[in-house]
């Protein structure tokens, strides 16, 4: 069984951050080890406040992992402040992980933002040590703009819809382009989408598939997630399922 190490933000309503994670490698058949981050108050249409964790609290999380675990793929999410990113990167620069997902939280689904103005160059620089990143829309557009020469690593862009489509583009290092289609599923719009993907293409990039192949597989599990979500009463949204079919 593949090990993922996930570096994230607690969502409490369990729709995204390290609850979907979580949820996500075990539905892939992959073991999850977490340093939290920091806490999120949300319901499932909307953050009300975040509590950034002590950086130091941060890294006795990944030292005591590192003591005991060797991972097959490192997965980071919400990071929000620049002392946490520079714990992370000091850390990364320990790890002999070859798999790196940097998912760039920088703006929820509801709009709000996610991660301090000041810490913005600081996550590009983290960039450099990871594999593949994969900012959603306005993220990439905080992030990158309309440039994506000279990129640190491969970049994903989630998600362009196009008539019945469902589109993600693959920026790569080299200069060359793809897009990944899968059917338009609804809700457009599910909390945890983001968090899963990226979480989806850890695993399968250490179940050793291509980048490419992990991306189309990570979309297509988005997909039946969305198709298998359940009803509930919380909040204005319906819940992905990541559970047994």
């Amino acid at each position: 069984m593949k090990k993922i190490l996930i570096i994230a933000g607690s969502c409490n309503s369990g729709t995204a951050g390290l609850q979907a994670d979580i949820k996500t490698c075990a539905r892939l058949n992959c073991y999850s080890a977490t340093a939290v981050t920091s806490l999120v108050a949300e319901t499932t249409d909307a953050v009300k406040s975040v509590v950034c964790l002590e950086p130091s609290f941060v890294k006795d999380q990944l030292c005591t992992l590192a003591e005991e675990f060797s991972f097959d793929a490192i997965k980071i999410g919400m990071l929000f402040s620049e002392e946490i990113m520079e714990v992370v990167r000091e850390f990364l620069l320990t790890q002999n992980t070859k798999v790196v997902v940097l998912d760039p939280v920088c703006v929820s689904k509801s709009g709000h933002k996610l991660i301090k103005d000041s810490a913005v160059a600081k996550l590009k620089e983290l960039m450099s040590l990871a594999t593949v990143t994969t900012p959603n829309l306005d993220e990439a557009n905080v992030l990158f703009g309309d440039d994506y020469k000279d990129l640190p690593c491969d970049v994903i862009v989630k998600k362009h819809i196009s008539e019945d489509s469902s589109i993600d583009t693959l920026y790569k290092k080299d200069g060359s382009l793809r897009n990944f289609k899968t059917p338009l599923v609804n809700p457009l719009v599910m909390s945890g989408t983001g968090c899963s993907f990226s979480t989806a293409l850890a695993c399968f990039l250490a179940k050793g598939k291509s980048l490419e192949e992990s991306i189309q597989l990570s979309k297509e599990y988005i997909c039946s997630i969305i198709k298998e979500s359940i009803d509930t009463k919380l909040g204005k949204n319906r819940l992905l399922w990541h559970g047994a079919k």
